[in-house]
């Protein structure tokens, strides 16, 4: 298995990260995490793996799901702190249309989270927040975002 673009530094950690839009009428698809934290369904990119294909992997990991289109339509430099950590994120956000709709709970990471459809009304519950604005508003052109939740202290 390839490993995740993820890089342990002195000072936080170095994450590259997909996170799929999937639609359903006025609902999107989620992860709910045990610990309560609601993300759009992804994950972090492997050496050597364009964000293209990483897309269509972490879709087909957590939900079973086969991605038929992803186009891109955020890039997000995401700043924030989990358990004391540090992270510097570059989070690739693709708009995705899937074969179905129907999970497959045999996916092999279906079991450590919960999939569900999340009214885009309440798309302000999404991690991180500035999603919420490329939710609501998919545009013709590729959005540039900086989320800025934690500031790296020297």
């Amino acid at each position: 298995m390839t490993q995740d673009l993820t890089v342990d530094i002195a000072e936080g950690r170095l994450n590259i990260r997909v996170a799929a839009i999937i639609q359903q009428d006025d609902k999107i698809l989620v992860s709910q995490w045990l610990n309560g934290t609601i993300s759009l369904v992804g994950g972090r990119v492997a050496l050597g793996e364009t964000t293209q294909a990483a897309i269509s992997r972490e879709v087909a990991e957590e939900t079973g799901l086969i991605v038929e289109t992803a186009s891109l339509c955020a890039m997000i430099e995401n700043f924030f702190k989990y358990d004391d950590t540090f992270y510097h994120e570059f989070l690739y956000v693709y708009d995705v249309t899937t074969n179905v709709l129907e999970f497959d709970q045999s996916a092999p990471d279906f079991e450590s989270q919960d999939i569900l459809w999340l009214p885009i009304s309440e798309s302000a519950s999404v991690q991180p927040e500035i999603l919420s604005d490329v939710v609501r508003d998919k545009r013709d052109q590729i959005l540039h975002l900086v989320n800025q939740e934690a500031n790296l202290v020297s």
